[in-house]
């Protein structure tokens, strides 16, 4: 959990860079109109009534993410097994972060390092006398594709590889002046060993799952992050023309107050939807057991 603690701790760092920034910005826009009214109070009077209330909604968020941040903050430090009091970070706005990106295919093979599919493995390996022939028959045969997040296997590959891991038995023989007694035995091992496979199994089939939700989910917030960028833009696009405007007579200041606004709920949500992003990103590492690296297959 350390690493989703990390980076929910930079989207507070960003959080409050923005706010702080919008804070610093609100107030001397009120200082700037204050002024102008002393010149032309009837014409500033209804900008100072709506600006003063947009100073207060920064304030408060901003508090509140500070509050968000110490609390992150000492949850990562009892994850990193310090006490809370002694352990601080040093801010650094997650804006430009990025998760790794993807190769076009990932070997299913990747999910045997999972923990919960290494056991079931070897779960089934201990009631198989031949255990270099079922290690080697046990692992997954089909191809998880990176860019997709959907339907990344080829059903057949999936039903020909639990067959084939069903197929696999116990190589033991009875003696021939033995009874019933063995015989017994030997059922006996034989539906342990397909309880085991069945198990192993459905182990494998869940962490496929576990990399589709993860693969599905970072797909879809990359192309949000990436619209939420454009968003961002445009905004800041916006808030210097109404500005222009604004100086040249065209347009009233709530104009520029708008587009201020708009501005600052995009940044918002662009930080917040990086936070989950580089989430998705963790989670996607962790299904599979490690990463994609080639070395790390191996």
């Amino acid at each position: 959990m350390s690493p989703c603690f990390y980076y929910a701790l930079r989207a507070f760092d960003a959080q409050a860079q923005i706010l702080q920034q919008t804070v610093t910005s609100y107030e001397e826009q009120v200082r700037l109109v204050t002024r102008a009214a002393q010149e032309w109070p009837r014409f500033t009077r209804s900008i100072c009534i709506k600006l003063r209330p947009c100073t207060k909604r920064p304030r408060a968020q901003l508090r509140d993410v500070q509050r968000s941040r110490a609390d992150q903050e000492h949850a990562l430090a009892i994850a990193c097994g310090a006490a809370a009091p002694l352990f601080s970070v040093a801010a650094d706005p997650l804006l430009e972060a990025a998760p790794p990106s993807l190769p076009p295919e990932l070997p299913a093979q990747l999910l045997t390092r999972r923990p919960d599919v290494a056991e079931a493995e070897q779960n089934v390996v201990s009631f198989n006398a031949q255990v270099g022939v079922a290690t080697a028959e046990l692992y997954p045969t089909f191809t998880l594709t990176g860019s997709a997040g959907f339907e990344s296997a080829s059903a057949s590959h999936i039903l020909d590889w639990k067959s084939k891991v069903a197929s696999i038995g116990p190589s033991i023989s009875i003696p021939i002046f033995e009874g019933g007694r063995l015989r017994y035995n030997l059922a006996a091992v034989r539906a342990q060993y397909q309880q085991a496979a069945a198990a192993y199994v459905n182990q494998v089939l869940t962490a496929y799952g576990d990399v589709e939700d993860a693969l599905t989910d970072l797909h879809a917030l990359t192309d949000e992050v990436a619209r939420m960028r454009a968003a961002v833009a445009a905004s800041q696009n916006y808030v210097k023309t109404a500005q222009t405007q604004y100086k040249q007579g065209l347009v009233t200041y709530l104009i520029v107050i708008d587009a201020e606004r708009t501005l600052l709920s995009n940044q918002l949500t662009l930080v917040q939807d990086l936070n989950q992003q580089m989430a998705a990103s963790i989670h996607l590492i962790k299904a599979l057991g490690g990463g994609w690296a080639a070395d790390a297959a191996e």
